[in-house]
């Protein structure tokens, strides 16, 4: 059975949260998956799947890392 975590990121004002979603999303790891929820004026909540067990800090580290990628070093996780 998989395990899902929603992660929201965030990023400056006026980048546009869609081109954001789709490089976060194709930088997931092979195994895993990710689709958006929902789309905010400066954010985007996407849904990760992972094969289980996938702990919460190893969706942070993985969602910490894709973000530390070009692209999207603007971009942050936020609450929420």
């Amino acid at each position: 059975m998989n395990t899902s975590h929603q992660v929201l990121i965030t990023g400056p004002a006026g980048a546009p949260p869609e081109t954001a979603a789709i490089r976060f999303m194709a930088l997931v790891p092979a195994d895993w998956r990710a689709e958006p929820v929902e789309f905010l004026a400066n954010g985007a909540r996407l849904r990760l799947t992972a094969p289980a067990p996938t702990t919460a800090a190893e969706f942070t580290r993985t969602a910490t890392g894709i973000l530390s990628q070009p692209g999207l070093r603007d971009w942050s996780l936020a609450e929420g």
